[in-house]
């Protein structure tokens, strides 16, 4: 016990008091350091994850896009043999030979035709027998949404389903219209394809997600019974808390849905805990919340670069110019716009003659020059191989589009003969207006395509004047 009247005893009271104040300040300090860090680190959590957010979206949208690809090129091999039933009044001849041309794959089971709905022609025969005779629209064989094929005039994907000759499929069906005595539409019957499932998803590569340790799955409704069905799930497991995307993918009739999902959650990376122990470094954190937001605005626009914009020529795409159309007519549906539909006359020659790069450098130009000397505001998008569309708003002076459109005609008539391509660059063009001509962007697209396909059937390489009769 320490004697207070003894004078070095108490300047050493005061000392061990003063020490101990000292080290009051540092336990605050420390405390409120901490807890600064500590909100870093979860913002820098917060920003890691929005990042691989973004890189999750790049990878979905291109792997959906591969998946969506795949099966519908396989479906639309249906309209090759309604095509060939049509031809021939209704007739089936040349079946093997088409039938065999089309199975190119070893995914594909079989191809079926029914006139009527009762399968007369398999192929190949060998192991699908058991298919002959059978009644397509009957409700006893395959399943609700595979007979809607017959009140629908597209193709109607079915399944996973099981298959009469066993195992699982993917089903596609067409129902065939020909003409009866009076010039009407009758129903012949249904085309069909048959698709081994799941050695189907195969082409559609979902491997690569495994290889990436990416958790995914791919799941419908089932229309018959409305449970859930999964239809393909990746060989990773999935973290809880770790981010995703799940997001519906329509396939002809058919919505499936697919999720995808980040390898780990925010407590699983070793980074996380590299921030936490480095939490005094202050520095350090602005440093990497800069980053943090840096990554994610070039993720956003890389993103929206690969969605929105053509590679080609660096205007909008199809997708890009949807988008737009979308909200303008979202956002304001009573006001008018111009839609301008443009295709090159003879540009498969100038491929064929000068080679793909050279039709390349055309597309280019011809996006450069239309750009340059269309009336502004407008907008531009190439939505095929040499189809672009412009758009002008409804103040736009008609004659001063046109006399646009004929000085560009000059420009490219020219061609570019110091690159090699001395041919003159032609085009044709439709006009439709929204909304006299269409309420809605199907018919004003169809309505200016029918437009320009008249105005390249009648004059199109001599002169470029938009049609709208």
């Amino acid at each position: 016990m320490i004697d207070k009247s003894n004078p070095l005893a108490a300047t050493m009271e005061q000392r061990m008091g003063k020490q101990v104040k000292d080290r009051r300040y540092f336990y605050a300090a420390f405390a409120v350091s901490l807890l600064l860090a500590l909100l870093g680190t979860w913002f820098l959590v917060q920003r890691n994850s929005q990042i691989r957010t973004a890189e999750l979206k790049s990878v979905f949208t291109l792997q959906r896009e591969k998946l969506t690809s795949v099966l519908t090129k396989f479906f639309y091999k249906t309209q090759t043999l309604a095509t060939l039933v049509i031809a021939n009044n209704g007739k089936i001849e040349a079946f093997d030979p088409v039938a065999a041309a089309l199975i190119d794959d070893s995914s594909i089971q079989a191809i079926v035709m029914a006139p009527k709905g009762v399968v007369s022609h398999v192929y190949p025969l060998q192991g699908n027998e058991a298919v002959m005779g059978k009644d397509l629209l009957s409700y006893s064989f395959g399943c609700e949404e595979a007979i809607k094929a017959r009140h629908s005039s597209r193709i109607v994907m079915a399944g996973p389903v099981p298959l009469i000759t066993g195992g699982m499929g993917l089903v596609g069906r067409l129902s065939v219209y020909t003409k009866d005595k009076k010039g009407g539409r009758q129903f012949w019957g249904l085309v069909s394809i048959a698709l081994n499932f799941p050695e189907v998803l195969k082409d559609a590569e979902l491997g690569l997600l495994d290889d990436l340790e990416l958790p995914y799955e791919i799941w419908r409704t089932n229309p018959d019974n409305g449970e859930r069905q999964v239809i393909a799930v990746g060989n990773s497991p999935e973290s809880k808390g770790a981010p995703y995307l799940e997001m519906p993918m329509q396939i002809l009739n058919a919505q499936w849905f697919f999720k995808l999902s980040a390898k780990h959650a925010w407590y699983q990376l070793t980074e996380t805990w590299f921030y936490v122990g480095c939490s005094a470094l202050f520095s350090l954190l602005f440093a990497l919340l800069v980053q943090r937001s840096y990554d994610i605005m070039v993720a956003h626009r890389r993103l929206e670069e690969i969605v929105y914009l053509d590679a080609l020529t660096g205007i909008f795409n199809r997708r890009g110019l949807f988008n737009d159309l979308g909200q303008r007519i979202e956002n304001n549906p009573e006001k008018k716009f111009s839609l301008y539909y443009l295709d090159l006359n003879k540009f498969k020659p100038i491929n064929d003659n000068y080679g793909h790069k050279a039709g390349d450098r055309v597309l280019q130009h011809f996006a450069a020059t239309m750009g340059k000397y269309a009336p502004r505001p407008h907008i531009l998008a190439r939505i095929g191989g040499d189809e672009f569309i412009l758009i002008l708003p409804e103040e736009n002076d008609a004659a001063q589009t046109l006399e646009a459109l004929e000085n560009a005609r000059q420009k490219l008539s020219e061609g570019l003969p110091h690159e090699g391509i001395p041919v003159a660059i032609t085009f044709s063009v439709g006009t439709a207006v929204y909304p006299d001509d269409g309420s809605d962007l199907d018919a004003l697209f169809a309505r200016a395509d029918q437009a320009m396909y008249r105005d390249k059937q009648s004059h199109g390489s001599v002169r470029n004047t938009p049609r709208t009769d």
